[in-house]
């Protein structure tokens, strides 16, 4: 028989799963969160901010540094009177001698005024807490994304399961056609119509296994992996719909937001950074001091007899330097004026910023009040669904149906019940996508969704 063909390929296929162990959301998560190459780079840009930080910083500190040298130098002294007659010493006719030179050297700098500096430390400083909210955000938009693939995986293998029960269900209808055509009790139009709606569904479930495999490439980009297999969501009562009003979580992102945060930082940088470009026309002035000896051969001979001594001289030095730009061609100024339209770009990004974040909010509100009437509705429809089915069903034993509206009622029931694990999984995307607008999202967000999963013993095996 046909049905028993059926029925025995979609539970041999691999995707109906069995039995056995299998990933929950958190689990999934936490690969993420070590894999995903989206916030492995926030967190390495954080660092970077915090070096460049560092660096800024350490232009305000002293500065020590040593220095040490040692030469051979040829040297040809000749002594001579102002008639070109010897001079009576060095020897007359000179000398050409290897000396020895050699000095050691530690000087000391401490900057007591400079514009530029104290302004880029604070630039940094700014960037530096920019990058944090960036990568706060980067974390929040792991969460979601996370839960997104996760439950694409969920939606893409109940529409293939959707499929092949399809197909249980036509091709049962197709053999009792088949035998009502052979008892000559039906017309070979059913047969033919039951047939050509058997030919859709194997095509509906060719697409949907080849869905399945897009949204398992999608998780494992995330992961680093394919999952062995994922816990289904768990029997679900009525979708609760957030208490709030939009006004309500409207505020809430635009004091709590890390999107906008790291937008006001990094307005707040631009202006530290325009600052320090006019601190080029003002002078520096810095506390130096230094520490030195120096020692040399010097020969000096007189009267022909050789005079090779050592020559050791010592310096210390301390005293206030100050350095003033008077004339740099036009670049302070051209600096200047390339801050300040940096400054006007880092305006304008926090108002995208905060324009943005109002449209995430009112989007995902709008997403989670929808999908909860979805789901109602569709708790309503599949009720509705089971009676037509059973309508259908009497109908034809009747003779005021045909197998077509007994196979049409049963497809719908089935595309139904898909849908409303669809909603379901729309329903808990939408509120953490609100929760991230808002700047809130944290992991017990995704531990309470992860609770409405099936536990490990109910979960389906491989994907």
């Amino acid at each position: 028989m046909r049905a028993i063909a059926v029925i025995a390929a979609v539970v041999l296929l691999p995707s109906a799963g069995t039995a056995a162990a299998a990933d929950d959301l958190l689990q999934v998560y936490d690969r993420a969160r070590t894999a995903d190459t989206e916030l492995q780079s926030a967190r390495a840009e954080a660092g970077a901010a915090d070096a460049r930080y560092r660096q800024a910083r350490g232009q305000l500190l002293p500065n020590i540094s040593g220095s040490a040298s040692y030469s051979q130098v040829s040297q040809e002294q000749r002594f001579e009177g102002t008639d070109g007659a010897d001079a009576g010493f060095g020897g007359g006719g000179g000398n050409d001698d290897f000396q020895e030179q050699q000095s050691l050297t530690l000087s000391f700098s401490q900057p007591l005024f400079d514009w530029t500096a104290w302004q880029a430390k604070d630039a940094a400083a700014a960037r530096g807490e920019a990058a944090e909210r960036d990568l706060a955000a980067a974390e929040q938009s792991l969460m979601v994304r996370t839960a997104r693939a996760y439950f694409d995986v969920l939606a893409a293998r109940d529409d293939l399961e959707a499929a092949q029960r399809q197909q249980e269900v036509i091709a049962r209808q197709l053999d009792r056609a088949d035998a009502a055509y052979e008892s000559g009790l039906s017309p070979v139009t059913e047969r033919q119509e039951a047939q050509s709606e058997l030919d859709g569904a194997r095509v509906e479930a060719i697409t949907a296994r080849n869905s399945l495999n897009r949204a398992r490439d999608a998780l494992r980009q995330l992961t680093g992996q394919a999952p062995a297999g994922l816990a289904p969501l768990a029997d679900t009562g009525p979708a609760s719909v957030t208490e709030a009003d939009v006004e309500t979580w409207l505020a809430r992102a635009q004091s709590r937001s890390p999107a906008v945060a790291a937008a006001r930082r990094a307005y707040a940088g631009a202006r530290e950074d325009m600052d320090s470009q006019q601190g080029g026309h003002l002078p520096t002035v810095s506390l130096v001091g230094r520490i030195g000896e120096s020692e040399q051969v010097v020969n000096f001979p007189v009267g022909g007899t050789s005079g090779e001594f050592d020559s050791i001289t010592e310096t210390r030095s301390v005293g206030i330097e100050l350095s003033l730009p008077i004339f740099s061609g036009g670049a302070t100024s051209a600096a200047v004026d390339e801050a300040r339209y940096q400054l006007e770009q880092a305006r304008q990004d926090l108002i995208a910023a905060r324009r943005q974040v109002t449209v995430d909010v009112r989007t995902a509100y709008d997403d989670v009040t929808a999908a909860a009437a979805r789901i109602e509705a569709l708790d309503a429809a599949i009720a509705s669904g089971e009676t037509a089915v059973e309508a259908a069903r009497a109908g034809r034993q009747t003779g005021t149906r045909n197998i077509l509206d007994v196979l049409e009622a049963e497809i719908e029931l089935v595309r139904r019940r898909a849908d409303r694990q669809q909603a379901w999984y729309d329903f808990f995307s939408a509120q953490l996508r609100l929760r991230q607008a808002a700047g809130i999202l944290v992991r017990d967000d995704l531990e309470r969704v992860n609770a409405r999963l099936a536990k490990a013993d109910t979960a389906t095996g491989q994907e």
